[in-house]
Formats: structure tokens, C-alpha cells, sequence
């Protein structure tokens, strides 16, 4: 089913504390669960995390979902506890056939001896408790690669509807300029495939990119002189910006939402742009009713695709209640 080329992308925002009844329109979609950071459920309240992974269980045949999106930050604090609380969250879609990516946040790449950034990427529980033999299996639909073999730092994945294909692209906090090459061979090479970048750390609730790389030790360069890191910018600058097959960046880390639209000129030159969105989500400072602590409250984000009509429609859900305000805003890229 092919998409008309001059057709504009009507991007639909709805903001939810339940389900709407936009879920039952009959046009043909399919769904992508955006789920934000995890951070205090697997540190202080893993039956919220637990809620929502059985909502999009109960969910998954009514909105088509063909995608779980993670955004980093599954951890407070980078300790085991958390890690095992997180891994059997995901175990509930993987028992359900629910396919999901991951990529890790600030938090996830703590000391977590010292509970403090040094300067080092501490991935080690990352990779006990998600190991690529987790994903890359014969059993599994997973498809897909990785930028080091054995380690989920860095990896794409792919999947089809009707007869296009996407390519999801999970990137580490603060991209080293290694990765972003990597990343960026990668989606040259499937120029046809619709892509959608993930990382943690990219814009705030205001739109503006992110420079938090000395909050993270990772300014500066390494002993080979390597930059440790590349802010929103510079990724934006060597790869978001040079790839048009790019629909979207989404990313969490700063509490808030923000849908940004980014026109880019198809040539130096050109009189013509292309559009992709920056899309932050992220509720970690959401309380509870009737609690003082900051949890999340089982917020998550449904971004619905009309892919006949290349329409999307983003809704921020409640897995935790059953009540619903919706404001809708409607933005119409090239006019």
C-alpha cells in the first residue's frame, strides 16, 4: 500500500488521562506504544510498571500494536533490583508476542557502586538483564542489528506493515560519533524504510535540543581522543538531518510533553523542505491521586498511523485509570 508523495502528514495531539473514543475509528492503522521513562516504577512502584505492560496486553488486538518503544531511564539508580523489576515488566509482552526496543538513560549508566556518573558507560546490567540472545533468537520475530555484536546499546529493528517497511533505530544516551556513523550507514542503506530514531536525551518541554553532556560526565574526550559524547545538536547535525527517510526523533529524560515540527531544506539550495518531528514524552515528577510522591501514574503514549492517508495521531493514556479529557491540537506540515 503505497503512500501519496504529496499528501501532507496531519499530525493529531491528543492529551489523556484515559482511553478516547478515537480508538474506534474504522480507518485502517496500526499503533506504536511510546513508553517513557520507568525510572520510580522499577525503583518504588513496579505494579504501576506491571499495569501498564498488561494494558498494552489487553490492548494489543484493538489498536494493532505492532511496536513497544521504550525511551530510557528503566532504572532510578542502575541497581539490580530495579533491573530485575524491569526485566520482568517486558517478559509480560514478550509472553504476549508484543515486540518492544529499548535504549538506556542517564540513570541507567550510573556507577552503581557510587550512584554517581564518572565518565563511564556502565552497561553491564543493561546487558544481564537484556542480553541480545534476548531478542536475536530463532523463535523470535525480532529482526534487526547491532552496532557491537553482544551488546544492546546500540541496535536497530525492523518491521512491516502491509507493504511498507520501518526501521527503528535505538540509540545510547549522548551518541558517541562512532555510533552515529554506524546509525547512519545503517539507514542509508534502507532508504525505502520509514525511520524513527530513539534516544534518551534530546529536547526539553520547550523544544529546545539538549547539551547535558558535562551533567553526564561525558563531555570532553576520551584517552584515544574520542569524544565521549554528542549532544541533541551535533546528532541532529551528523545524522537526523542528513537522512530524509527520518519521520521522528523521540526521546524522554526531561519531564514533560513537546511535539516539535522541524522543517529541512531537501537541498542547499532548494525551495522545497521535507518534515520530521522531535517528540518528547515523559511524566517521572506525575503523581498519584492521593499520593506526594512522584511516580509517573501509568502514563504512556499511543501514536496511531493511518498509513493510507500518512496521518498520526499521538494520545497520552492513563494505564491506570479510566477517565478522559482530551484537548486536540492539529498541526499541517507544508503550509
Amino acid at each position: 500500500m503505497k503512500i501519496k508523495k504529496h499528501s501532507f502528514l496531519i499530525f493529531f495531539i491528543f492529551f489523556l488521562t484515559g482511553i478516547c473514543s478515537s480508538f474506534t475509528d474504522k480507518d485502517d492503522f496500526f499503533s506504536l506504544i511510546i513508553l517513557p521513562d520507568t525510572q520510580y516504577y522499577s525503583a518504588r512502584f513496579p505494579e504501576m510498571f506491571y499495569k501498564q505492560m498488561n494494558w498494552i496486553v489487553k490492548n494489543k488486538k484493538e489498536l494493532n500494536i505492532q511496536y513497544v518503544i521504550q525511551e530510557g531511564d528503566l532504572t532510578d539508580n542502575n541497581k539490580e533490583y530495579a533491573w530485575e523489576v524491569a526485566s520482568k515488566s517486558f517478559k509480560i509482552l514478550e509472553n504476549a508476542g508484543v515486540p518492544y526496543s529499548i535504549v538506556y538513560g542517564d540513570n541507567d549508566m550510573k556507577n552503581p557502586d557510587k550512584n554517581y556518573y564518572d565518565g563511564i558507560r556502565h552497561t553491564e546490567l543493561l546487558n544481564r538483564y537484556f542480553p541480545v540472545s534476548r531478542f536475536d533468537k530463532p523463535e523470535s520475530l525480532w529482526r534487526g542489528g547491532f552496532f557491537e555484536a553482544g551488546k544492546i546499546d546500540n541496535y536497530y529493528s525492523l518491521f512491516k506493515y502491509k507493504e511498507q517497511e520501518f526501521l527503528i533505530m535505538s540509540l545510547e544516551i549522548a551518541p558517541r560519533s562512532a555510533v552515529l556513523k554506524w546509525a547512519d550507514n545503517i539507514i542509508s542503506q534502507n532508504m525505502s524504510d520509514k525511520v524513527i530514531v530513539v534516544t534518551h536525551d534530546y529536547i526539553d518541554r520547550y523544544g529546545q535540543r539538549l547539551d547535558d553532556l558535562k551533567s553526564f560526565g561525558l563531555a570532553g574526550r576520551d584517552k584515544a581522543d574520542k569524544l565521549k559524547g554528542n549532544n541533541a545538536e551535533e546528532v541532529f547535525d551528523k545524522l537526523i538531518k542528513n537522512n530524509p527517510n527520518i519521520m521522528m526523533v523521540l526521546c524522554g529524560h526531561k519531564n514533560g510533553e513537546f511535539q516539535k515540527e522541524v522543517k529541512i531544506k531537501k537541498s542547499k539550495n532548494s525551495g522545497t523542505s521535507r518534515v520530521l518531528y522531535e517528540i518528547l514524552s515523559d511524566y517521572q515528577d506525575e503523581k498519584s491521586y492521593g499520593s506526594n510522591e512522584r511516580s509517573g501514574n501509568g502514563l504512556l503514549r499511543v501514536l496511531k498511523y493511518y498509513q493510507e492517508k500518512n496521518e498520526i495521531s499521538l494520545t497520552t493514556i492513563s494505564a491506570l485509570t479510566g477517565e478522559s479529557n482530551a484537548v486536540e491540537v492539529r498541526l499541517y506540515p507544508g503550509k
